[in-house]
């Protein structure tokens, strides 16, 4: 799910959650904390309530630019170099130059050097692989699947709440899962059992959407063959909920992460129930989950805290240890890659697709990669592993849209495409 929804549902959430405890939680009031104490010239207590951010959500290297900005301000330069220096090839997607916060280093020498080593980050980075051009009828699309059997590729639209399908050349419209004001998002294709699996949600950007429905999300199963509707799952408690990414085992297992619930639900094959993994609110943002090899743990990007390794036989969800200039926070997109994973980041960092190689336990990160960086990507949102390496959608079009559903003055034609990379 493409950051500009994530930040709204963030803000709706919290409006009306109540008190918890656990990561998220702690997240969320250190945060606020930090900001009151920052606006207010409390450094010292910004410091501190920093830190307590940072802890919460390990996946926040960027951290390190908030604290450079607050030690300029304190005054501590060399500290405050020092701090910038750690995340200034983290790619991150703030300017750096126009933020007033930090104008008391440009006189230094060190702020020509640092700035390099930051554009020298940001520099665009070609995707290459071979594009497709996703029909533009589909206004904003999602999420992308692919039938290993026919070769099929499916992709989402929450603009039209249709479900599109290319085969052999042709697209054509092939289901519409999602009821007027509710678009299509996740995908996850069983092809033991020849179903497609998407969640559907309302929310504004879809045609016709009504408020009143908001927070409103099903799982609907489809059978490859028909497209007709098999089966439509609704998640437990009063909500609400947006069932906005999703993975699959071999076994057929669906693993549906829901955005405004803050979990993540397995649904067994035949059950017919979507199992909450952690309760309520463990996860602040959860995003695409992907099954480890081992089929024991199952990783789940949080958008907003970092990536996280949950097992499946029970437990808190523990986070990935990485190198310190990778930020694992904005992950939107996930899927398998030989020797880890290939993601999809926006937000927080510059608009890239990156792949991840892990260590034989599956507990870190050893090494990253850029593999697409830049304007070229628009607005990338999902990637699918394919038999010869992945299928990453790009320029979904999240970015012809504000907050509220309304499409920008001036906002260019829709053109979303997927990029096919060998990864072997």
């Amino acid at each position: 799910m493409h950051t500009l929804l994530v930040a709204l549902l963030l803000l709706s959430a919290d409006a009306g959650r109540p008190a918890s405890s656990g990561r998220a939680a702690t997240y969320a009031e250190a945060r606020r904390a930090f900001v009151r104490a920052y606006q207010s010239s409390a450094l010292d207590d910004a410091r501190t309530a920093l830190a307590r951010s940072r802890d919460a959500a390990p996946g926040r290297s960027d951290f390190d630019y908030d604290r450079g900005c607050l030690e300029a301000r304190a005054g501590h330069l060399d500290l405050a170099f020092k701090v910038l220096e750690a995340v200034s090839s983290a790619g991150l997607a703030n300017d750096w130059a126009a933020d007033p916060d930090l104008n008391v280093l440009h006189a230094d020498p060190r702020w020509g050097p640092l700035l390099a080593r930051v554009a020298a980050a940001r520099q665009a980075v070609s995707i290459g692989g071979h594009q497709t051009t996703v029909p533009p009828e589909l206004g904003l699309a999602e999420d992308v699947a692919e039938d290993p059997a026919t070769g099929a590729v499916f992709v989402s639209s929450v603009r039209t709440g249709e479900v599109w399908r290319e085969l052999a050349g042709r697209w054509t419209a092939w289901a519409h899962p999602a009821s007027p004001g509710s678009g299509a998002f996740a995908l996850a294709l069983d092809p033991r059992r020849k179903a497609l699996h998407v969640g559907v949600a309302a929310v504004p950007q879809a045609e016709g959407y009504r408020k009143a429905e908001h927070g409103r999300s099903t799982l609907v199963s489809l059978a490859l063959s028909t497209a007709t509707e098999d089966a439509r799952l609704v998640p437990p408690g009063d909500g609400p909920h947006l069932l906005g990414d999703m993975g699959s085992g071999p076994d057929g297992t669906v693993f549906a992460s829901d955005a405004l619930a803050g979990t993540v639900y397995r649904v067994r094959p035949g059950t017919g129930l979507l199992e909450p993994l952690v309760a309520e609110h463990t996860f602040a943002s959860p995003q695409t989950p992907v099954l480890a090899p081992d089929g024991k743990t199952l990783f789940v990007p949080d958008w907003t805290l970092g990536l996280f390794a949950l097992p499946l036989s029970g437990g808190e969800p523990r986070p990935l240890d990485a190198p310190a200039d990778l930020v694992t926070a904005g992950i939107d997109g996930l899927a398998p890659a030989p020797g880890g994973l290939i993601a999809v980041q926006n937000g927080i960092v510059q608009q890239r697709v990156i792949r991840l190689w892990l260590s034989s336990d599956g507990r870190s990160i050893t090494r990253w990669a850029v593999l697409g960086r830049g304007a070229e990507l628009g607005e990338p949102t999902h990637v699918v592993a394919t038999r010869q390496g992945a299928l990453v959608l790009i320029d979904s079009g999240w970015n012809r849209f504000t907050a509220e559903g309304a499409l920008r003055a001036g906002a260019p034609p829709a053109r979303p495409r997927l990029v096919r990379l060998d990864l072997r």
